[in-house]
């Protein structure tokens, strides 16, 4: 007979916790004409002179989220920034 193992039950939360928030984000890269003057302005606000690369569009909590990434003064920088403008985020890589 024929038995198969069981996954430790240790792993059990995490694998269905990794499943559930995968299921969750929803993203997507959106060309840069799509996103909103407030949103550009913000960024702008956020790190002077930033040149924006890549936009992605995303929900996090039900609320709209930009991820715009872009570099500066030879760094490469992520700003999240929510849709009505709000700067959330600003991360230098």
């Amino acid at each position: 007979m024929h038995w198969l193992k069981p996954l430790p039950v240790a792993l059990l939360p995490v694998t269905l916790l990794t499943t559930s928030c995968a299921l969750l984000e929803d993203e997507q890269e959106i060309p840069l004409s799509e996103v909103p003057p407030a949103v550009l302005a913000a960024a702008q606000q956020a790190v002077p002179g930033i040149v924006i690369e890549e936009a992605e569009l995303e929900k996090e909590d039900g609320q709209t989220v930009y991820e715009l990434s872009g570099s500066a003064d030879g760094r490469e920088y992520e700003i999240e920034i929510s849709g009505t403008g709000e700067i959330l985020e600003v991360e230098e890589d």
